[in-house]
């Protein structure tokens, strides 16, 4: 079952990002304050949503922000888990639905997100109809500290 998100959904959050980027293909090592930090910057940011699919313990969340833009509203995707060993069997996709038709009732008109090029989660969520936008690049730059 899906649902929207609540405060009370916070600390299952936290533990399932843990163990999915824990796992392939990311294979990182998250402290748990630090996931902590990331994901209530997220959840306390203005134009926050979010959505859950139940499970025991927690089977996947989806976090964002609703940001207003000249064309309508955008929805910025911070954050997706689906629980390892649940994955590749469309529960993803299941959630990426829900999320976009509460986004839809809510009048957004495009969702967006950065994911690693050339990894199965491209593929996944150009499986889920996301593209990579011929308008936008992502650029960055380190900020190198002094020696």
């Amino acid at each position: 079952m899906m649902r929207l998100f609540t405060s009370a959904d916070f600390d299952a959050c936290v533990d399932l990002y843990i163990t999915t980027f824990a796992g392939p293909p990311w294979n990182e090592t998250w402290d748990r304050q630090l996931v902590r930090d990331r994901l209530s910057q997220i959840v306390e940011t203005p134009g926050f949503f979010g959505a859950v699919m139940e499970g025991e313990p927690l089977t996947g969340f989806v976090l964002g922000t609703s940001e207003p833009w000249h064309e309508g509203t955008h929805f910025n995707l911070k954050e997706m888990c689906i629980r390892p060993g649940l994955q590749r069997q469309g529960l993803g996709t299941k959630l990426l639905e829900y999320l976009a038709k509460q986004l839809e009732a809510r009048d957004t008109k495009r969702i967006y997100l950065l994911t690693a090029r050339g990894d199965i989660t491209e593929a996944f969520y150009t499986k889920a109809g996301f593209y990579t936008s011929p308008k936008m690049i992502l650029m960055a730059r380190r900020i190198e500290q002094p020696a």
